[in-house]
């Protein structure tokens, strides 16, 4: 069997589009190993991953995402999510008031 040509240019520029988005994205800001402080204040795993939402930041924006929190300290938390429109799974530290439980949250405001 051949190919429909009936949609081939409307896939293809859906593709195009999708490279370039992959291309041009921010790139996350997380918090660094001087924020942590991990020397003092040495993370915590969790036994199970928690469901939470979290901001995750942008240079020109902040995410609310659907995460699980799998570590912590006094005063971060370690996320796993999938990064919104490209959905790769990412993994990283946010400050603790960045974090709600995802029973206490509702769902996730896009700002």
């Amino acid at each position: 069997m051949g190919q429909s040509k009936r949609y081939a240019a409307t896939y293809g520029r859906l593709m195009d589009e999708r490279i370039e988005e992959f291309v041009m994205r921010e790139e996350l800001i997380m918090l660094t190993a001087a924020e942590l402080d991990v020397e003092y204040c040495r993370p915590t795993d969790f036994p199970e991953p928690r469901r939470v939402y979290a901001w995750v930041r942008y240079p020109s924006k902040a995410i609310r995402v659907q995460a699980h929190a799998i570590a912590y300290t006094r005063t971060a938390v370690k996320i796993r999510f999938l990064e919104p429109l490209i959905k790769i799974q990412r993994e990283g530290w946010v400050w603790l008031n960045a974090v709600t439980p995802a029973d206490a949250a509702g769902s996730p405001d896009r700002s």
